[in-house]
């Protein structure tokens, strides 16, 4: 902890090096040994600096430590005003003056940054006891960082890059298994917590959690309704509980039947909240039919609604209105083909970028019209992409061109440079926009298909020629045929065969373990 800081940080090749033996210890003053003999030759706290500048140079507790708190909080005053009285301290022990002048560089350095060593020990213990929980249980272990970070949803998102990198799965919220927090399942899988919607209060969830343990998780939607309390979970909670996925553990009603108008009322679930409180009323009074009939008949259940799907955008945008984030998808997952083959670069590289042409892509998230003072038109736009996101800026002609494109929710391709303006401050200039569906068809010309020889059999054939009669379009089908024994290829005419080289067709043929090339 110490070490992995500005200053020292450029040691840490040597410490390493040191302290398994491969590179020879040394001190830069021999009188150094007795306080840098645990660190290899290497000042990393500042206990050494304060024991190292009294040694050295004969400074009393008090001028080490105000030595300390000088370089500690970059009071370069102060710190000037000492360097003379170092060098003359440390020449009158007989130390070389040259060699002193790189010790109190050095100082300089890393002081500024440095751990005094109980903070570090404290660090690197705690650091020792996450990284045992992280690998011996990772699922916890992120459900609780995600847990402590969920106020941040760049940080979120951060972890859930995370997660997927560790190959933990996180699914979004659900009302049979989520709880208050992120927790994990049996399966080893980090459930949302259903505070985490928006809406969704500690009293909704505790409501919830109560029903599931006296009466089992809900089997389907009027099996909730019979259950919930729903003057604890209203019908804005509700809401947040659909849009955010925690109902779709209920496969008969898709996310937008529940905002479908019904026979009686605007939407179902209105409806099921009524419902839900008749039932409950007349399960309380004990109401039996004539016929002996329990009370749950004479009550008529709600009529599922037929409406329009919701687009996956619209859904998605939706979901995040509740979650601050997308769970059960992205976007920009229908253009996995043009991320790959065609954006060169992530948001994040784009804005660290310097004077290079970069190629991104992302989902439109908020765009602003305006003219200025001087009458100009201009746009304003922010851009988000898996892993960050970019705000960028359109005048004058450039504007003009591409204006149409600014509009929230479209998914656009763009290529541009960070460029130096006034002073040294870099600003991002937009050269080309396209929409990212395009892309595709623009630059693609045609596909070529690797297929090894010993793989062609007739049933090959027909499963590819099927394949290509479902994707027809306007990219040229090109083959080579590899022959692996002889270690020779040869292209082979595919006729007048066009087809559409789109994502679903690409992983068709990874699927058929077939390599393949766009051109």
């Amino acid at each position: 902890n110490a070490l992995y800081r500005p200053g020292p940080m450029q040691y840490i090749p040597d410490f390493v090096a040191r302290k398994h033996g491969v590179q020879e210890i040394k001190y830069d003053l021999s009188d150094m040994e007795e306080y840098l003999s645990e660190t290899y030759g290497i000042t990393v706290y500042q206990e050494q600096v304060m024991l190292l500048s009294q040694k050295l140079a004969n400074f009393t507790k008090g001028e080490a430590d105000m030595l300390r708190k000088a370089m500690g909080k970059k009071k370069k005053k102060l710190i000037d005003e000492m360097f003379p009285k170092f060098m003359e301290g440390c020449e009158k022990n007989g130390h070389d003056k040259e060699i002193c002048k790189k010790v109190w560089s050095d100082w300089e350095a890393f002081a500024s940054y440095a751990f005094n060593k109980s903070h570090s020990t404290c660090y690197a213990f705690i650091a020792f006891q996450t990284a045992y929980l992280k690998a011996h249980y990772p699922s916890e272990y992120m459900a609780s960082v995600l847990n402590h970070n969920k106020t941040d949803i760049s940080k979120i998102n951060f972890f859930l890059r995370e997660c997927k990198r560790m190959g933990i799965t996180v699914l979004g919220p659900d009302i049979n298994e989520s709880v208050m927090k992120f927790n994990v399942n049996e399966k080893d899988e980090i459930r949302f917590g259903l505070s985490a919607l928006k809406g969704v209060g500690e009293g909704p969830v505790n409501e919830i959690i109560r029903a599931r343990k006296e009466d089992g998780n809900f089997e389907n939607l009027f099996d909730m309704a019979h259950k919930l309390n729903f003057k604890a979970v209203n019908k804005r909670c509700l809401e947040s509980l659909v849009l955010g996925g925690a109902l779709d553990s209920f496969t008969e009603v898709t996310r937008e039947q529940y905002f479908g108008a019904t026979r009686k009322f605007s939407t179902l679930l209105e409806e099921l909240v009524r419902y839900g409180n008749a039932y409950q009323t007349m399960k309380e009074s004990n109401a039996v039919s004539l016929f002996g009939e329990t009370d749950e008949a004479l009550i008529d259940q709600p009529q599922i609604p037929e409406v329009l799907p919701w687009t996956n955008i619209d859904k998605l945008d939706k979901e995040k209105e509740v979650t601050g984030i997308y769970i059960s998808g992205h976007p920009l997952d229908d253009f996995k083909l043009e991320f790959k083959y065609f954006v060169q670069h992530t948001l994040e590289q784009a804005e660290m970028s310097k004077d290079l042409l970069v190629k991104v892509a992302g989902i439109v998230t908020s765009a602003q019209h305006g003219v200025s003072q001087r009458g100009t038109a201009y746009g304003r736009f922010t851009l988000q992409d898996y892993r960050g996101e970019l705000e960028l800026a359109l005048y004058n002609e450039h504007y003009e061109e591409w204006k149409s494109l600014l509009f929230k929710g479209n998914i656009i391709y763009l290529e541009g440079a960070n460029k130096k303006g006034w002073g040294d401050r870099y600003m991002f200039k937009v050269s080309k926009i396209k929409m990212l569906d395009t892309v595709g068809k623009q630059m693609t010309k045609s596909i070529t298909i690797k297929v090894p020889l010993d793989r062609i059999n007739e049933q090959f054939i027909e499963q590819l020629d099927g394949l290509c009669e479902e994707n027809e379009g306007s990219h040229k089908l090109k083959m080579r045929i590899l022959d692996m024994e002889h270690q020779i290829s040869i292209d082979v005419k595919s006729g007048n065969k066009m087809i559409n080289a789109s994502f679903e067709f690409v992983t068709a043929l990874e699927e058929m373990g077939i390599q393949f090339k766009l051109n």
